[in-house]
């Protein structure tokens, strides 16, 4: 089995990396995959920075296979669990504990000279609503009229002029019982707004008329799409709310939106996207602010082994290239 070039970071249960893991494997191609809760209990880091050379060098010693550092080519940092401190820690310590790996294993793979797909701080800045749909605008796409506030009298005003939609700015918090709350974007009207809009920024846009939603996946220079139609007589502003009834078709992507896509992909420092339109009945597509920088997109089987395919691409780039 050949030496890892390629590092997957992510939970175990991840059935949509392991397409890639097995495309990865079937060309050949050595991978070494972890979860961040392996560190620091099982597994062990000794990397090593010596004079006369520009890069760390050492290994990642994991439960199923070690890594060597000089060998990485490709990281995909897709969806890890936190890091596990041991259990005998007080609270400030798993803190403490947290924050070094964070910087220190963290910090570590960011300084490979490695091909990623998505680089954290660049995920992590995309995933910014705000950030999104203004770079979305300055590289050519539309976007719909979006007030942020949390001043109840300017949501109100903005709810008379016409529908509205509210769209949370991240997911659902966790509640007391450490479930993940699920929130949806939904319609809103002037008369719906309290005064709790007071206790946070929130989101609101101008609804736009939806013929169908596109839910695009973009990989590299690549863009691929599809058109997702609701049940005959649902009327939803979130495919989601009815995911397993969706007609899902292939679609053209239109060239001005390819290109707008492109633009924002390289503008915020993203080799990977699943972004999210809305098609109204004239035809114009409309990014609504979802950018999704780790979106899932194996649920589309029509796109399953291609985007299977360009993402193993992206990943071994610097070794064909």
């Amino acid at each position: 089995m050949p030496a890892p070039s390629v590092v997957v970071v992510t939970r175990e249960q991840d059935i949509t990396a392991d397409l890639v893991v097995r495309e990865l494997h079937e060309r050949g191609v050595g991978v070494a995959r972890f979860d961040l809760s392996d560190f620091p209990e099982r597994m062990r880091q000794a990397a090593y920075l010596v004079p006369g050379r520009d890069r760390w060098t050492g290994a990642l010693r994991g439960t199923h296979r070690d890594v060597d550092l000089s060998a990485v080519r490709g990281v995909w940092y897709r969806k890890p669990a936190p890091t596990s401190p041991h259990p005998s820690l007080t609270a400030t310590e798993c803190n403490w504990v947290a924050a070094e790996a964070r910087t220190g294993l963290g910090g570590l793979l960011a300084a490979l000279p490695a091909r990623w797909i998505n680089r954290p701080d660049a995920a992590a800045l995309a995933s910014q609503k705000p950030a999104q749909l203004r770079t979305a605008v300055a590289c050519g796409l539309d976007v719909p009229e979006s007030l942020l506030t949390n001043d109840p009298e300017r949501a109100r005003e903005f709810c008379a002029g016409g529908p509205v939609i509210y769209k949370p700015l991240g997911g659902g918090p966790s509640s007391e019982n450490g479930h993940r709350v699920a929130l949806r974007t939904t319609t809103v009207t002037a008369e719906e707004i309290t005064d709790g809009v007071g206790r946070t920024t929130h989101l609101f846009q101008r609804r736009v008329e939806c013929a169908y939603s596109v839910r695009c996946t973009v990989v590299g220079d690549l863009v691929f799409a599809a058109r997702l139609e609701l049940p005959a007589g649902v009327d939803t502003v979130d495919w989601r709310d009815c995911h397993d009834e969706l007609t899902i078709t292939p679609i053209e992507v239109p060239s001005a939106v390819g290109a707008g896509l492109r633009a924002l992909m390289t503008r915020l420092g993203l080799v990977f996207a699943a972004p999210d339109f809305v098609v109204d009945p004239d035809g114009r597509w409309y990014f609504i602010g979802d950018l999704n920088p780790n979106g899932q997109w194996a649920w589309i089987e029509h796109l399953r082994e291609p985007i299977t395919r360009a993402l193993a691409d992206e990943l071994t780039a610097s070794e064909t290239a």
